[in-house]
């Protein structure tokens, strides 16, 4: 047989010899350098509308004129109600809609993620990113997401500088160019 081990309680000998191991290994302190640049996080503050407002409104009240149109001419040529119904209240909430203007959201892109007013969108929930920027045109920021139902988030960039943007969040996700929709299109042609 082996040896055998004694379970019992020890004398207090054994603490000493671990106070003794403790006060032998020597505890290096860094430099204040490193300590500094780590707890100086890069972060990228800005105000921006919370979505492209639009104020020249044309084609949104040729196609609310004409919605209200077909909406009479099927009330009065084939007695269709419901569907009628069904374009005037479309009509209103396209009014409605483009009454609504844009509040201004404060973001904050950081080292975890990117905060949208209250929401956090953090890196580990995005698929990548794309800067949308046409000189004369609006400039955003594209958030796609892993989540399926929310496909696309979208950010004003307004006058923070892109390149800026781009440089911080390029560390995080992979740079990957989002198609703007036939809905995205439609309604910046809108003005919605």
């Amino acid at each position: 047989m082996g040896k055998i081990l004694n379970l019992r309680k020890q004398p207090a000998k054994a603490p000493q010899t671990l106070q003794r191991r403790r006060e032998e290994v020597k505890v290096t302190e860094k430099p204040a350098v490193v300590i500094e640049q780590f707890a100086e996080k890069p972060e990228i503050f800005w105000e921006a509308p919370s979505f492209y407002y639009n104020p020249q409104k044309r084609y949104l009240s040729l196609i609310t004129v004409a919605l209200l149109a077909g909406a009479a001419a099927l009330l009065i040529f084939k007695y269709d109600t419901l569907t009628s119904i069904f374009l005037i209240l479309a009509s209103l909430v396209l009014l409605l809609y483009s009454k609504q203007k844009p509040t201004m959201s404060k973001i904050a892109v950081g080292q975890s993620g990117i905060l949208v007013d209250e929401i956090m969108y953090y890196y580990k929930d995005l698929k990548s990113f794309w800067i949308e920027y046409n000189p004369g045109g609006p400039k955003e920021l594209s958030l796609e997401s892993a989540k399926w139902y929310m496909p696309y988030v979208k950010v004003m960039l307004s006058d923070r500088d892109p390149v800026e943007v781009r440089s911080l969040i390029v560390n995080f996700l992979p740079e990957k160019e989002h198609e703007n929709s036939l809905v995205d299109h439609i309604g910046r042609r809108l003005g919605l």
